[in-house]
């Protein structure tokens, strides 16, 4: 399972895994949420997959992350750094240097950098680690290509949860 953020992080992980990933409408929601599902999902894996101004909108999030990350062996988080509001235009998502590390490290946890694919870890989860993939892509975002929103790609990973765990999926309250 997944959870990935608005704009270009979504088109790309809808193409390569629409059905088990759960997209946001918002920004600011993909480690609270994905970090929620882990907890409750477990054994299922669960990659969050955040952006530098997404998480920087959440930064409340940080504490429980740095609480409960440690005790989670089901649980990955990537925070891709582009250094850009990217689906709000382009804006820079800070105006200062930002260390990753520091700041994961005011709540105990370590964080990677992977500046390119070779560099991800052999294994993963990594227990207390948070990945920073440090991107840069000058152009421009791609026309929207999913075809399901954040509504709808909830149920869909209902549905797969509900087939992984043996559990009834929910459904649409019907309204009059």
């Amino acid at each position: 399972m997944s959870v990935a953020p608005l704009g270009r992080t979504s088109e790309v992980m809808y193409a390569l895994r629409p059905a088990d990933t759960l997209f946001t409408d918002t920004m600011g929601d993909v480690t609270a949420i994905s970090l929620g599902m882990a907890m409750a999902a477990a054994p299922l894996s669960v990659v969050g997959i955040d952006t530098d101004g997404g998480f920087l909108m959440n930064l409340s999030v940080l504490t429980a992350l740095g609480d409960q990350l440690p005790r989670l062996g089901n649980y990955t988080l990537a925070v891709i750094d582009n250094h850009l509001y990217e689906s709000g235009g382009g804006l820079p998502s800070r105006g200062t240097a930002l260390d990753w590390s520091a700041l994961f490290g005011a709540v105990g946890l370590k964080s990677v950098l992977v500046e390119a694919p070779h560099q991800l870890p052999e294994v993963l989860p990594l227990s207390g680690t948070v990945l920073i993939a440090s991107v840069h892509n000058p152009a421009p975002a791609p026309d929207a290509l999913k075809t399901v929103d954040g509504v709808e790609s909830s149920y869909q990973v209902e549905r797969v949860l509900a087939e992984r765990t043996g559990r009834t999926p929910r459904r649409p309250a019907l309204k009059p």
